[in-house]
């Protein structure tokens, strides 16, 4: 190949890229804030999670992104948890008093919400089941109080687990290398159409660009429910699993509109799943008669209405269907 086309193409696609994440910056940073907290204490760490900075008593600093008009906003909730006193701060430089409406320590997200004189600039949830390995990740965020930072890299993995402050994993987390640092907590991970896919929410000590958003659809769930009620409160079943490829001719073969699974990989004992008898290994591909084959659409149809409710679960065993009776409880 000529060296000189080469050199061509290179710089065109450093240009088009360039363009890229300029346009997300402009069209998404009216959205993005700064929190500052003062007094209370944040959640302790857990052993062997990935580093979240934790909030010494006294105070701290955190991102968080608009997602109404009139001023309601999603962050980390390792960021706000225990906060007597929240400012946000706007790209302006206004600052102003905020309220913590809900937590949820399960995914680490928390609502907040900031009255303004003014209509805000909210930013749009986009769709993080359709994310891709390699598609372009920017993340914007207040690292080390450096306001309105943007940093750019890739979508490295999806379907992670990230184990959330409460113990609790989060799942189908976004792996990416878009640096993070203290400060980005709770700012949005967005794709090329300023689209928020993720919320950045922790990065691995000592290694090189591993840093972790909870998923956008997650995200749209919590938000829903902290809007609604103040709180999350799920069914729980008592199984760890996570979202497994179906492959067509099984999903054809048991006439599933599907091409995933829930994978069953630890039932915990005594709980719902394995009075039910649930099995490590089962695959969850429906609940009463809703197909469903990916945990966050599991955990979105185990609402708090399921709590104490007999529920059929379909699944997959081996080459055979089954259907077991289970009841849901309130979640741990």
């Amino acid at each position: 190949m000529d060296p000189t086309i080469a050199t061509a193409d290179d710089l065109h696609l450093l240009d088009a890229y360039s363009r890229a994440v300029v346009d997300v910056l402009e069209r998404a940073r009216a959205g993005v804030v700064s929190l500052r907290v003062r007094g209370g204490a944040g959640p302790a760490s857990v052993p062997g999670a990935p580093q979240r900075r934790p909030r010494e008593r006294g105070d701290g600093a955190g991102s968080g992104f608009l997602v109404t008009p009139d001023g309601y906003l999603l962050t980390n909730s390792h960021v706000v948890d225990g906060a007597a006193q929240v400012e946000v701060q706007f790209e302006d430089a206004g600052i102003l008093p905020a309220r913590v409406v809900g937590t949820d320590p399960h995914t680490d997200l928390a609502l907040v919400h900031v009255g303004a004189p003014h209509r805000l600039a909210p930013l749009q949830l986009g769709d993080s089941t359709a994310l891709r390995v390699g598609q372009v990740a920017i993340a914007i965020g207040n690292p080390l109080g450096l306001g309105h930072t943007v940093t750019a890299g890739v979508v490295s993995a999806v379907g992670r687990s990230l184990r959330a402050p409460s113990g609790r994993a989060i799942e189908n987390v976004i792996q990416t290398d878009a640096s993070l640092n203290p400060g980005n907590s709770g700012g949005p991970l967005l794709d090329t159409q300023a689209r928020v896919i993720g919320v950045n929410t922790a990065i691995v000590a000592g290694a090189q660009a591993l840093c972790f958003a909870v998923p956008s659809d997650t995200a749209q769930w919590v938000l829903g429910e902290l809007l609604r009620h103040g709180s999350v409160r799920r069914a729980w079943l008592g199984v760890a699993a996570h979202t497994v490829p179906l492959a067509r001719r099984v999903a054809r073969h048991f006439g599933l509109a599907l091409d995933s699974a829930i994978l069953v990989d630890q039932v915990e004992p005594q709980g719902p799943a394995d009075q039910a008898g649930l099995r490590p290994g089962d695959r969850i591909v429906g609940i009463d008669d809703i197909e469903v084959g990916a945990v966050d659409q599991l955990h979105r149809v185990l609402g708090r209405d399921r709590i104490g409710r007999p529920a059929e679960l379909a699944l997959l065993r081996g080459v055979q269907r089954h259907k077991v009776q289970v009841v849901p409880r309130m979640g741990q």
